[in-house]
């Protein structure tokens, strides 16, 4: 499941940021495909631009995306609080079954989802990773 409405958009590219030409949605440009919502999504989260996400930048991206959905600011993700959602995602997140989810049960759900994903267990994903993981995921939900 989803916790971020809309990727982060680099800005302007400088000389220090030259890694990011090697990124996902640019090379899907090369290629004369459209950019995709997963690229700009990895995109954001590789804050080092070096081509994977770590578990530190997954925890970075998902704050700021829990962060950005928690609308009373009460430190909680309730069904409400999230746009389309599916009600057997949020139930499978939702470990205690009190009806709302914690920044832990988020990221116990997002590490759980980086290890699985993990092909060559580096500790971080790659994009082909993270997009092999999602489609597993949707394979496996019912």
């Amino acid at each position: 499941m989803s916790f971020t409405r809309s990727g982060r958009i680099a800005g302007a590219l400088t000389l220090g940021s030259i890694a990011l030409l090697a990124s996902p949605a640019l090379a899907q440009l090369d290629e004369g495909l459209p950019p995709s919502a997963e690229a700009f999504a990895f995109d954001a989260a590789d804050t080092d631009g070096d081509g994977l996400v770590s578990e530190a930048e997954m925890a970075r991206d998902a704050a700021a995306g829990f962060t950005g959905l928690d609308d009373n600011e009460d430190g909680m993700l309730t069904p409400d609080e999230l746009d389309e959602h599916d009600s057997a995602d949020f139930d499978r997140v939702d470990a205690d079954g009190d009806g709302a989810l914690s920044f832990d049960e988020v990221m116990t759900n997002k590490l759980s989802g980086i290890e699985a994903a993990d092909q060559d267990g580096d500790g971080s994903l790659s994009f082909d990773e993270m997009l092999g993981g999602a489609e597993a995921e949707q394979g496996a939900q019912p």
